[in-house]
């Protein structure tokens, strides 16, 4: 060993760890980089630095930067080298006493057993480490333990063969009489281990579901001594297990919700342990649907949440609570399971918490009302009046707390239900305009959202409102606090929107102030109000039309434009939906700017969504020299990458908006589809669900537009196909269409695929049999999997047999179930329209499945849309029909 080069490295290495600048940090790696981590040299060299350095801080930061270089020099150090830092390490780790150095040398040994066991190198080591866990002496088994977990992220298929022993081991352990650390290890391992039982080996699944009751003891015990971490770890593995495809929790996760409910409910605890336990929850009704409906515990879960709803929270809407969660989880259960297993439950609760004296509860009944709508739509419409009722009841409420929830509620109640809500204007906006007057500027924000969403759909009577509300948007836009200002202005563009021509009179002070909002800059509310303003100006020139708006065209064009040469995604997203707006109001007059817009619609439809999403060198965390931000008792090669998720937002507009320049500015943007669609077709693999049911979207409206540019005369029904149609259309769809089948069989998105369903029936509809006739056998295997309850939408959150046999007994549909099987029976019968005679053979296939839902057993809206798809198809098959009237 080369002392001088170990001195070296020595010094840098106490440099950093003492450093109180970027500078000296940035100047010290770059001297480590050039001159020692270019040599096999460094990692003897680490490795004598963490072992005999008087200094922890220095020793680990040695640790660290070891286990980096490992991957690199191991395999360049002799095997003498080699075998005597495999001997030492094991010596080093049990002698040392500094639980991060300890940690730290645990990923040392992870790390050149990554490299060795593969290779048949250091075969004791496993043996060794089963001799740590067995040691009388608690430190010894932490550090056996806690390398056995390490080695699950580097060698994990090594340790798989082991899995019959390591359930011995970790039955023991997990049992520890001594020590909390050994136990949340093994824990934390058995998480690991989790990932490796296969569903259908029953003993592996057996073994570790024999092991759950003692996992939550370990929870249990972190819970009782207040210790957050080690829960927060604890609860981290539980949720994992809920995701995974083996069946590990459906022996006891009966007890773990009761439990769950238990600390959630408690207010006793600290609201982080309570939160955890509730976003557990969060996760069980999201992932294990099938199960909750075999143990009947929806009711009972929806009891237990509505009192914590009635819980203080935050100021800070950004700010996790019981509170908060407790809505999450109804919110879950709605969108999930029939409206008839959670609403009625509900509102029996709301009806019962307004009658309370304490304000609080009448707070939980309205956001309570609020948070379910969404799941509950169709089964809520003809409640409308009574729960309009219920809200008025809450935006007249003496406590301003009420108030604020009663506007939060009209809100999403009126984004749900929009025409039936718009229709009680006379008895809602009286209220509404009168809490647009109170001094908490918590409650005007809120009011003006929900007025917001009521105005989007009043239609014709807001005519009669229009002077008072004007004036008073104008008041809060000029003058109202910044947070109020950009709602404000969606009011007025809303306003705009329903009144048409008589909005005429305002029309110049409006778009006087949206142009000078689209000019602002200064901070994050400041760029809200501007990309609000941006968005306006296209509904307000939809609003008044063509010719009042186009002296403002030009600049509102460039002042979008610039807008989206800032860093901000906020302001992108408001430039491509201004630009998808605009083209509809000025058609192919606006194919001059295409060439300045397509250019950063590409770009955006281009961007990688990890490149932003990085870290300063006020980021990089105690010895890493690297920059990355890497925790070194997170260390995970391996780990998911960081994806920014406003670029999957701008990703997601963009996809809208080239749909809609191409449809308006057909001419302009025709020079760049081809490359838009290679991108949007990129784009339907995309994470996000939002993102994907965009680039849908647009790739059928390039289909649609290339067939009206040809201007083909009328389809006919039939096959062979008796009206050809254009190159450009054929070549779309076998871009389209291939790629939508593609993904299809992945996707887990109920709504997705029902955006699938809708523009398949569309396509159809508008250019014929042509759109499926190459696809239809393909297609109908995708439909008849969702009559059957089969498809992967339907079925990802059903863990078993016994689950999905329950599910497709069950008769009561969530409402997004109901949805999907309705989109599923228009594309069938707008099959029957196309193909006309030659439908008979998919009928054979349909039939019984279409009419099974017509059952008494079915709610009213899934019977009327069986009567109706029948009826259609009967009418589009013509005499065909006759064989099947009986």
């Amino acid at each position: 060993m080369d002392a001088q080069f170990v001195n070296g490295l020595q010094t840098l290495l106490l440099e950093i760890s003492g450093a109180s600048s970027t500078e000296a940090i940035q100047k010290a790696t770059t001297t480590l980089n050039q001159q020692f981590y270019s040599s096999a040299l460094c990692v003897p060299g680490l490795f004598s630095i963490a072992k005999d350095n008087g200094n922890p801080a220095v020793r680990q930061l040695a640790a660290v930067e070891l286990r980096k270089r490992i991957p690199k020099f191991w395999g360049e150090l002799d095997d003498s080298v080699q075998q005597q830092m495999r001997e030492a390490v094991l010596k080093v780790i049990i002698d040392e006493t500094n639980d991060p150095v300890r940690h730290s040398m645990a990923r040392v040994i992870s790390s050149i057993a990554k490299v060795d066991i593969p290779n048949q190198k250091w075969n004791n080591l496993v043996q060794f480490l089963y001799e740590c866990c067995q040691s009388p002496t608690a430190s010894h088994r932490e550090i056996g333990i806690y390398v056995l977990d390490s080695l699950f992220e580097t060698i994990a298929d090594t340790m798989e063969a082991h899995m019959e022993h390591l359930f011995v081991l970790f039955k023991s352990l997990i049992s520890d009489p001594e020590s909390l650390v050994v136990q949340v290890t093994t824990l934390e391992a058995l998480g690991k281990v989790a990932e490796f039982v296969e569903p259908e080996n029953r003993d592996e699944v057996s073994s570790y579901q024999a092991l759950v009751p003692s996992m939550v003891q370990v929870l249990q015990k972190c819970l009782a001594t207040d210790n957050e971490a080690f829960a927060s770890r604890c609860f981290d593995v539980f949720s994992t297990l809920l995701i995974l495809e083996a069946p590990l929790l459906n022996r006891h996760l009966g007890e773990l919700i009761e439990f769950s409910t238990s600390v959630g409910g408690n207010e006793d605890l600290d609201e982080k342990l309570r939160i955890m336990a509730l976003n557990f929850l969060t996760w069980t009704a999201t992932y294990k649907r099938g199960r909750l409906q075999k143990l009947k515990i929806v009711k009972p879960l929806i009891e237990k949440m509505m009192p914590i709803t009635a819980q203080e929270d935050p100021e800070d809407i950004d700010e996790e609570s019981p509170s908060r969660v407790s809505l999450r989880v109804l919110n879950i259960l709605s969108t999930s399971f029939p409206p008839q297993q959670v609403f009625p439950t509900v509102i029996s609760h709301v009806l019962r918490y307004m009658q309370s004296p304490d304000p609080m509860f009448r707070k939980g009944a309205m956001l309570s009302l609020a948070i379910i709508i969404e799941g509950c739509v169709d089964y809520t419409r003809s409640q409308a009046g009574d729960i309009v009722t219920l809200v008025c009841a809450g935006l007249s409420d003496g406590d301003e707390r009420v108030r604020r929830a009663s506007c939060m509620a009209l809100g999403c109640i009126a984004d749900e239900l929009d025409d039936e809500i718009a229709s009680y204007h006379e008895k809602l906006l009286p209220l509404i305009f009168n809490l647009t007057n109170e001094s908490n500027v918590v409650i005007v924000k809120y009011a003006v959202n929900a007025l917001d969403c009521i105005l989007e759909s009043i239609g014709d009577p807001i005519v009669n409102y229009l002077p008072q509300l004007m004036e008073r948007l104008v008041v809060l836009l000029d003058s109202g606090a910044m947070e109020i200002k950009p709602i404000a202005l969606s009011a007025i563009g809303s306003a705009a929107h329903s009144s048409g021509e008589a909005f005429a009179p305002y029309f110049d002070a409006v778009i006087t102030r949206i142009k000078q909002a689209m000019a602002l800059t200064g901070d994050d509310d400041v760029m809200a109000l501007r990309g609000v303003a941006t968005d306006m100006a296209s509904t307000l020139a939809e609003a008044a039309g063509k010719d009042a708006f186009l002296p403002h065209l030009d600049e509102t064009v460039q002042l979008a434009l610039q807008g989206m040469e800032s860093d901000s995604p906020l302001m992108r997203e408001s430039g491509y939906c201004y630009f998808g707006v605009i083209s509809r109001v000025f058609k192919d007059d606006f194919s001059k700017y295409i060439p300045f817009i397509a250019p950063l619609l590409l770009k955006t439809l281009r961007m990688d969504e990890t490149v932003e999403f990085g870290f300063g060198l006020d980021s990089v965390n105690e010895g890493d020299l690297t920059g990355s931000g890497e925790n070194d008792d997170e260390y995970d090669d391996d780990g998911p990458v960081n994806v920014n998720t406003a670029v999957a937002d701008e990703k997601e507009v963009a996809a809208d908006a080239a749909g809609e320049l191409f449809a308006n500015a057909t001419s302009g943007f025709l020079p760049y589809v081809e490359d838009v669609a290679k991108e949007l077709v990129k784009l339907l693999e995309h994470y996000s669900d939002t993102a994907r049911k965009s680039a849908i979207v647009a790739l059928f409206t390039f289909i649609r537009t290339f067939s009206k540019l040809a201007s083909p005369e009328p389809w006919k029904p039939g096959v062979p196909l008796r009206v050809p149609i254009d190159e450009n259309t054929a070549s779309m769809i076998k871009i389209v269409i291939p790629a939508l089948l593609n993904i299809w069989d992945d996707e887990d998105d109920k709504l997705v695929v029902i955006q699938i369903c809708i523009e398949l029936r569309s396509i159809m509809r508008d250019i014929g049999p042509a759109a499926t006739i190459d696809y239809a056998e393909d297609i109908s295997k995708h439909l008849l999997e969702i009559f059957e309850k089969k498809a992967l939408c339907q079925t990802a959150d059903l863990e078993d047999e016994d689950d999905r046999a329950g599910e497709e007994d069950e008769d009561e549909l969530a409402e997004h179930d109901s949805l999907l099987i309705g989109a599923a029976a228009d594309c069938v019968a707008e099959f029957a329209e196309v193909f006309a005679d030659a439908f008979e053979p998919i009928m054979d296939t349909f039939l019984p499945h279409i009419a099974g839902y017509a059952k008494p057993t079915f709610a009213t809206s899934e019977r009327a849309m069986s009567v109706g798809c029948l009826a259609e198809i009967s009418k589009n098959m013509g005499p065909a029909i006759t064989k099947y009237a009986e």
